[in-house]
């Protein structure tokens, strides 16, 4: 080869250099966006996002089982009273007519129904109760609320434990712990 510029001479050989090979067309300079690596990242922090929240859904929604105190009962227990009504123009049976509701309330382990008037013109209706048991952790100032079956009711103290479960913050089911041996 010829180290020199000058114009194609033959070689000594009388052969002559081969003509340069034209090139195909050439991929564009890599000065674009990296949108392939753009895309990965994006795409492995959105995974990273839903597993964390996926996580956390999955703890908010399983139940908790937790030793509380019971720092409150309330009861409340109603009796509709019926009065007895002369029986009206041209019926022979006497009427059994709602004319007030009498309500018994108090914050006691021991619920009872209200006294009902004496005489035999009045008799007991409808009847419905409530029962309501507070509890609160002692890690917490927070105290819930549950309603309660008039069954488990009778076996709540205050300041006796119990098994309260709670699912999303809120009391799912509160029972009174069997007394210690």
């Amino acid at each position: 080869m010829m180290t020199h510029s000058e114009p194609d001479l033959p070689l000594p050989s009388g052969e002559s250099l081969p003509a340069p090979v034209p090139s195909g067309p050439s991929a564009p300079p890599d000065t674009g966006f990296p949108l392939r690596s753009l895309l990965l990242a994006v795409g492995g922090v959105l995974m990273l996002v839903m597993v964390v929240f996926g996580g956390l859904l999955y703890y908010a929604f399983q139940p908790q089982s937790i030793t509380m105190t019971v720092v409150g009962l309330e009861w409340e227990r109603t009796i509709q009273l019926e009065q007895r009504q002369p029986p009206a123009p041209g019926e022979t049976d006497e009427r059994w007519v709602a004319v007030r509701e009498l309500t018994e309330a108090d914050a006691t382990p021991n619920p009872r129904w209200p006294a009902l008037p004496p005489g035999p013109d009045y008799r007991a209706g409808k009847r419905t109760e409530r029962y309501l048991v507070r509890v609160r952790s002692s890690k917490s100032p927070k105290v819930y609320e549950h309603p309660v079956p008039a069954e488990l009711f009778t076996r709540f103290r205050v300041g006796a434990p119990c098994e309260v479960i709670i699912r999303r913050g809120i009391v799912e089911a509160v029972t009174p712990l069997p007394p210690s041996p």
